[in-house]
Parts: structure tokens; C-alpha cells; sequence
């Protein structure tokens, strides 16, 4: 008997019969009921059957396209509803998400279809004006010194190039081959992170101007820096930036309302969390860390 319980095809014969007692219980509901559940494909349906196919083709469906949209809206639903009255929605983690994600999206469409008070965007500028402002910009001819190449001795090539270069020698007489040249002009702080790396940029905003400085350290390698003009941020009025700000607005919009839906609906729920589990919890994923 132990052999037989553990044969799939049994599994799958009790499965079976499970789902056509669920199934023969919800006919029998359903004749109880007195008529079948109804299912409508509306012209506001159709419509928005045709926009979802027009937005992903950039073309708008014929009829027999509209018609085979029709058939599958309905096989899903059907398929839906049957799978919803037999809880298979239940504990699925992407259902769960997917569901949470659709409650957000309602107050995001919501949000984003008022349009806001122009007041309300100045304000909203006036208090970020330094997000929008132009960055600070920097011109610059450098020299490289290629760790790759040159190894240890990077620093020592730079600080001896660096000695000559302050007593009037030429610089491109110094250094090696680098991919993307030797002169910048006006490049802002998030291009030079790009392309030299993170720490490149912060150091070229507290170097003198007119006069050779370094090392300074690169992605690359060692740098001599010669800033030639430097050009601080400079202020925009609404009217430069007013789609970037519009949409920034109305994000923030957007998250303040989930936020605050999110709270009201909260109160409707006595929420408990069992702490002692989520430290035993981490407890073990420490021990198992340490081993």
C-alpha cells in the first residue's frame, strides 16, 4: 500500500478527482443560482482590446483581428474566473504582487490625470531649483600615466613628469597613448564619473586653474591635470525645464498618494509580526555565515 500511495499516477487521479468535486460542486451552486455567470464583452472592452493591440503592432487591428482579440479575451477570462473560484490564486507570490502592483496603478492614473495647479509646479521648482540648475563644468588637457603599462611605477613617472611640466617642458612630451585624447572642454561632473571613474571628478573641482597639478588617480591609471576653465552652475528658469519638472512633479505626486492610500487602508487591519521569528531567523543566517 506504502508503494502504491507514492506512485505519481495516483497523485495525479486524486488531484483529478479533487478538481472535478470543486468543479461539480460550483455547477451544482451555479444551478442553485438559477442561470450561468455572464460574461460581456462591452464596446469599452473592445475598445481598450483595440489600444493594447495598436500601442505593441503601431497599427490598429482589422475585423477579424478584433474578433480573434474578442475570443481570447473571453478564453482568459473564463480560464481566470475558474482558477480564481478554485483558489489557485491563492499564496502565489507573483498573483500577490501583480494584484498589490494593480492597486498602486490605480492611484497612479489618478494622480497622473489631474493636471497640477501652476502654483503648485512653481513651488515645487522654486524648492528644487539646484536639481535643475546646469552642473558646474570643467575644460582640461591631462597626461596619462598607464598603470597597465607602467605599473608601480605610474606615480613616480607622473610626480617626475609633473616636476619638468612646472618648470615651463613641454606635456606632450609625457606619458602614453590614451583612448579618448588629452583636451576636454566644458564636460560636467557625471560625464567625467563615466568616464574616468567615480573619484576622477572631485578632484578636478578643488585643483588650481592654470597650472599643472597631480597625481590624480583614474579608472585608467595616474593623471597629470592642467583645469583650464572652470564654470560654475547655473540657474534655469521653469519655463528651460518645465517637462522635466512636470514629470518629476508629478512622480513625487504619484508616491505621496500611494503612501498615503497605503496608510488609510492599513487601519482596516490589527497587524501583528512575530519578532522573535525574524531574529531567530537571522540568528541562523549569521551562524550559517560565520560557518
Amino acid at each position: 500500500m506504502k508503494k502504491i500511495a507514492r506512485e505519481p499516477l495516483i497523485h495525479f487521479l486524486a488531484l483529478g478527482a479533487l478538481l472535478f468535486g470543486l468543479n461539480a460542486w460550483r455547477d451544482h451552486s451555479r444551478a442553485d443560482a438559477g442561470s450561468p455567470a455572464s460574461i460581456h464583452v462591452t464596446a469599452a472592452i473592445i475598445e481598450r482590446l483595440r489600444a493594447g493591440y495598436e500601442r505593441q503592432f503601431g497599427q490598429a487591428p482589422d475585423v477579424d483581428e478584433l474578433r480573434g482579440l474578442a475570443r481570447a479575451y473571453v478564453r482568459e477570462e473564463v480560464l481566470f474566473r475558474e482558477a480564481s473560484a478554485l483558489g489557485l490564486d491563492r499564496d502565489d507570490t507573483i498573483v500577490r504582487q501583480r494584484l498589490a502592483q494593480k492597486m498602486e496603478f490605480l492611484t497612479d492614473d489618478l494622480v497622473g490625470a489631474a493636471e497640477p495647479a501652476e502654483a503648485a509646479l512653481q513651488s515645487y521648482f522654486a524648492t528644487h531649483a539646484a536639481r535643475y540648475a546646469r552642473p558646474a563644468r570643467v575644460s582640461f588637457r591631462h597626461v596619462y600615466f598607464s598603470r597597465e603599462k607602467r605599473g608601480p611605477g605610474a606615480d613616480m613617472a607622473a610626480r617626475e613628469a609633473l616636476a619638468a611640466l612646472s618648470s615651463g617642458a613641454n606635456d606632450e612630451s609625457f606619458g602614453d597613448a590614451f583612448l579618448h585624447g588629452f583636451e576636454f572642454a566644458e564636460r560636467e561632473p557625471v560625464e567625467l564619473a563615466a568616464l574616468f571613474g567615480p573619484e576622477f571628478a572631485p578632484r578636478l573641482a578643488v585643483l588650481p586653474p592654470g597650472r599643472w597639478s597631480g597625481p590624480v588617480l583614474s579608472s585608467y591609471g595616474t593623471h597629470l591635470v592642467r583645469v583650464e576653465t572652470r564654470a560654475e552652475p547655473e540657474p534655469v528658469t521653469l519655463a528651460q525645464v518645465r517637462t522635466t519638472v512636470l514629470r518629476d512633479f508629478q512622480e513625487e505626486q504619484r508616491r505621496t498618494a500611494n503612501r498615503d492610500l497605503f496608510e488609510r487602508l492599513k487601519q482596516r487591519y490589527q497587524i501583528t509580526v512575530d519578532e522573535s521569528a525574524i531574529t531567530n531567523a537571522a540568528a541562523v543566517k549569521m551562524a550559517e555565515g560565520a560557518r
